[in-house]
């Protein structure tokens, strides 16, 4: 049996996103989602209007179900799921999300920090790009970043396509910046190999 989704109740434009999401992989699951998107059946198969009506029913339920107290009143007057559905999406949709000139100014002052983890920044800065109104393609972006990455990031990812860099070649690179850095990180906590027990090398460099 398939596990139990929880769905945290929406209570504002930043929480948006994640919940409309969750929502639809709730909705899909239940299979009634079909009812948000779909016309109803014509009125002469009784049958295909009675499941109709229960898919509506169940669909409009978990919606309203899953929407914070403070909100709830505004949406329960909405009679079918689809209703509800793009009722809650005219107030929210869009309005956590950044404009496509917050999102340019945000790439154009973005700085990686060695004290943040560096591929969640890059995606990060993929994220704002794609926000932007004329997003860079994949060999300007990749450059940009290259730019703005450390050297030990944005050296190596040039060099790899002779000066001409690509997302996959930043993202191969920072991999293995982490990977380096995960690696000294574990020798600087515990000090020695756990394979042989012997201090100066990791395990992944272990001869013995």
């Amino acid at each position: 049996m398939a596990a139990k989704i929880t769905v945290k109740p929406l209570n504002g434009a930043e929480e948006y996103l994640r919940w409309k999401e969750s929502m639809l992989l709730v909705l899909y699951t239940a299979a009634v989602a079909h009812v948000l998107s779909d016309e109803p059946p014509p009125p002469p198969p009784a049958a295909a209007a009675a499941g109709w009506a229960r898919d509506d029913a169940v669909c409009r339920g978990h919606i309203l179900a899953a929407l914070h107290d403070r909100i709830f009143p505004d949406y329960v007057r909405h009679g079918t799921a689809r209703a509800a559905w793009e009722a809650v999406a005219r107030a929210y949709d869009g309005a956590g999300a950044l404009s496509a000139g917050v999102a340019r100014r945000a790439f154009d002052d973005l700085e990686f920090y060695a004290n943040a983890p560096l591929l969640e920044q890059i995606a990060h800065a993929e994220a704002l790009n794609a926000a932007t109104r004329l997003p860079l393609g994949d060999e300007d972006l990749a450059g940009a970043l290259c730019e703005m990455l450390p050297g030990s990031v944005g050296g190596p990812a040039s060099a790899r396509s002779g000066g001409g860099a690509t997302m996959r070649d930043v993202w191969r690179v920072a991999r293995l910046v982490e990977t380096r850095r995960v690696c000294r990180e574990d020798m600087e906590r515990h000090g020695r190999c756990w394979r042989c027990g012997k201090p100066g090398h990791h395990s992944s460099n272990c001869m013995g």
